[in-house]
């Protein structure tokens, strides 16, 4: 609690991360409401809901390439390292930090996701969407702090985070469109939007549990 604690302050002091984190989603809805037609939305709402989910996970890697940077920059991380605590602990508190960080980014995109795009056509269930990023913060969060703590002990960390990171988006991002999409009109069955809720579900849980049993390898020198 006093690392998370540490973390939301320095944030409210310098506002690095989120400001930047939402600087970018707007810029790149922008620029994905130009790409899908100025006037006239090409590919409907289907599309930009393909968007959105691209947009997150874009902007969470923007997010987590900062995961560490304070305590690089004010080089406090090996006085992190050498406290007498487990260093699961470590990344527990900067995945919790990073979920908070994902929650305030995504509650100023998707009234933009809604202005750029939701305007016309029949739109995604809007509490399914909210779940499904719910979820899929939680597995970012578990996933990128691990990677990330992995990554800062590099001299190509910026190269690495997205390297390593991209790769298990991927199944984050198509279950993430089809339980959204699926929400649209004419609807797919309840039970099929569970059961992906339930796979985004065990996507955070299954990095959760890697995150807290591997980290303090993923640490050592």
């Amino acid at each position: 609690m006093a690392l998370v604690r540490k973390d939301l302050l320095l944030e409210l002091r310098s506002r690095e991360v989120v400001p930047a984190m939402a600087t970018f989603v707007l810029a790149s809805f922008v620029l994905f409401r130009f790409a899908l037609g100025g006037d006239r939305l090409g590919g409907g709402v289907r599309a930009a809901t393909g968007l959105l989910w691209v947009a997150v996970v874009f902007t969470a890697m923007l997010g987590l390439s900062r995961a560490f940077a304070s305590e690089r920059e004010h080089r406090i991380w090996d006085g992190l390292l050498s406290t007498p605590v487990d260093r699961s602990a470590l990344w527990l508190a900067k995945a919790c930090s990073t979920f908070v960080f994902l929650v305030v980014m995504q509650a100023v995109a998707l009234p933009l996701f809604w202005l750029f795009f939701l305007q016309e056509g029949r739109p995604p269930s809007i509490p399914v969407l909210v779940a499904a990023l719910l979820l899929a913060d939680a597995g970012i969060a578990s996933l990128g702090a691990m990677l990330a703590g992995l990554a800062s002990a590099s001299h190509a960390r910026e190269v690495l985070l997205p390297v390593l990171f991209l790769p298990f988006a991927v199944p984050l991002v198509l279950v993430g469109v089809q339980v959204t999409v699926a929400t649209i009109s004419p609807q797919t069955s309840a039970m099929d939007t569970l059961e992906r809720l339930g796979f985004l579900g065990l996507y955070a849980t299954i990095f959760a549990l890697l995150g807290w049993a591997l980290f303090e390898y993923v640490v050592e020198d």
